[in-house]
């Protein structure tokens, strides 16, 4: 039975479709296609926005929804921005035979801060009151004439932008439905800036051989006016060098622009007087010489006062700032002897010599007889170590920094592994091993080692931190040693490049 009325609808619905001519069936058309439209849009309050929209193959109608509310039913559409910010969605559809095609559009409404500045001058930016209590604020670019520049945001209302290039850049903090455009116009300094070191904050080297000599301290000399001679040799392009002595020695220089940190770039060097060896017997020794590094600390002036504060200070992580295990020369070093430690939190005292007379008649040229004072210098560490500082033949001055009355001085920071290795084992002939970046006096000044990438700065924690760029540089020695008749190690520092001022490009080292 079920059977036979099957067979009964099947025979119906033939003879409907063969009633039927080929004019009543309708067929599906081609799906419109919409083009030309972006997912997303940024406008300003009270701006006006044409949308101009491609639609492929023909269509019956179209029509605009603001909101899930119907507001046009033309192909082209002009958005009008309210007067406060907000976000707004969009949705076009096109509508043909048996096809409805939709194109959703996202159109952020934000307000407007216009500011003008120069390259290379850091702007603190500030998003309006808004965005007072929220949790988050995003802070981007929107469009750039150029990706020389810098934005540092933060998840506060608060950012901070910094630019090489001239030009127009609009730049936008969101948070949620808000959002406020800031444009940047950077113009041309009026003022012309230096790619060299511009200012002396301070100098304080640690006793060494060379110190009261570079520069030349002159009885009756104060700090003052021995970081004016310190100024008269390291400021401007024609720089001279300075001693910063032995451990801690330290000299606080400023530019007069914030050098940018663009990114995987160096951004900056700081001129010692390495060099390397020119008959070193070692086979397959890694580079080496006279290789004296110096830490470098770094600051943006941050509370816009013109000078470095204690509490602006970062940290650029050179290669052996918490061990030397991976340098080259390490496992040979150790071999050696030497103290390969690492002290992250280090603090040596020198005291003021009780005489500068000799207690035994030094020998010039003699590698074993060089030494005129043998206990000259004590010294104390907060490692439970002490010692004394020889003085010897090549240097009778006072070692000690003769402005200073206080009978003793503190230096305060890292401490790197040891690198002198006597390789004539008769101790004629030292070779002080390079780090492989990071420090000043270590490399030559034309090696592109010698170049700092302020994105290697780190917070005193040891986290890495994001700098737009930097106006300050503090350098110290960070090697504690004695190199026989060569005497102690003991940093040099000369002129001070912005890189990028001077168009010189050198690759950073990822680390």
């Amino acid at each position: 039975m079920n059977k036979l009325i099957s067979l009964l609808y099947v025979a119906c619905f033939l003879l409907f479709l063969a009633g039927c001519t080929k004019e009543d069936i309708e067929y599906a058309d081609t799906a419109p296609v919409i083009s030309g439209l972006e997912p997303e849009y940024y406008v300003l309050v009270r701006e006006k926005l044409e949308l101009s929209p491609q639609i492929e193959n023909e269509v019956d109608s179209v029509e605009w929804l603001l909101d899930n509310k119907k507001i046009a039913n033309t192909v082209n559409y002009t958005f009008e921005a309210l007067n406060v910010p907000g976000v707004s969605r969009l949705i076009l559809r096109a509508y043909n035979t048996g096809n409805i095609v939709q194109k959703n559009v996202t159109i952020t409404t934000g307000r407007f801060a216009n500011i003008r500045t120069a390259p290379n001058k850091l702007v603190w930016l500030e998003a309006s009151d808004v965005f007072t209590g929220k949790e988050r604020v995003n802070w981007d670019v929107l469009t750039a004439p150029s990706s020389l520049f810098r934005l540092v945001p933060s998840d506060t209302r608060t950012g901070l932008f910094l630019s090489f290039e001239k030009g127009v850049y609009q730049l936008r903090a969101s948070s949620g439905e808000l959002a406020d455009t800031v444009i940047v116009t950077v113009q041309r300094d009026l003022k012309s800036q230096s790619p060299y070191i511009a200012q002396v904050f301070d100098y304080l080297p640690a006793p060494g051989q060379f110190v009261n000599e570079l520069p030349k301290y002159t009885e009756g000399d104060t700090q003052e006016e021995m970081n004016e001679k310190v100024a008269r040799q390291l400021v401007g392009e024609d720089a001279n060098m300075i001693t910063l002595g032995g451990w801690g020695g330290y000299v606080v220089l400023g530019f007069d622009h914030t050098v940018i940190n663009l990114p995987d770039k160096r951004d900056f060097r700081i001129y010692g007087n390495a060099f390397g060896a020119s008959a070193n017997p070692r086979p397959n020794a890694p580079f080496g010489g006279s290789c004296e590094p110096a830490l470098v600390m770094v600051a943006y002036d941050k509370n816009k006062n013109g000078k470095p504060d204690d509490d602006e200070w970062y940290e650029i992580k050179g290669s052996g700032n918490f061990t030397a295990e991976s340098e080259p020369w390490y496992q040979a070093a150790v071999e050696n002897g030497n103290d390969v430690r690492t002290f992250r939190d280090y603090e040596m005292t020198y005291y003021k010599p009780e005489t500068e007379e000799p207690d035994q008649s030094g020998v010039v040229d003699d590698p074993k007889l060089y030494a005129t004072i043998n206990k000259y210098i004590r010294w104390t560490d907060n490692q439970g170590q002490e010692g004394y500082k020889i003085k010897n033949i090549y240097h009778t001055q006072t070692y000690y920094p003769a402005w200073i009355k206080e009978n003793k001085v503190t230096y305060k920071g890292v401490r790197l592994s040891n690198n002198s290795i006597d390789e004539s084992k008769q101790g004629s002939y030292y070779v002080l091993y390079a780090f492989q970046y990071g420090y000043v006096d270590n490399y030559p000044n034309s090696h592109d080692n010698s170049g700092i990438d302020i994105d290697w700065a780190i917070d005193k924690d040891g986290n890495k931190v994001d700098l737009p760029g930097i106006d300050f540089v503090k350098v110290y020695n960070g090697i504690d040693q004695e190199n026989g008749w060569l005497g102690e190690a003991s940093t040099e520092v000369g002129r001070g490049e912005d890189l990028h001022l001077l168009g010189i490009s050198i690759d950073t080292i990822k680390e």
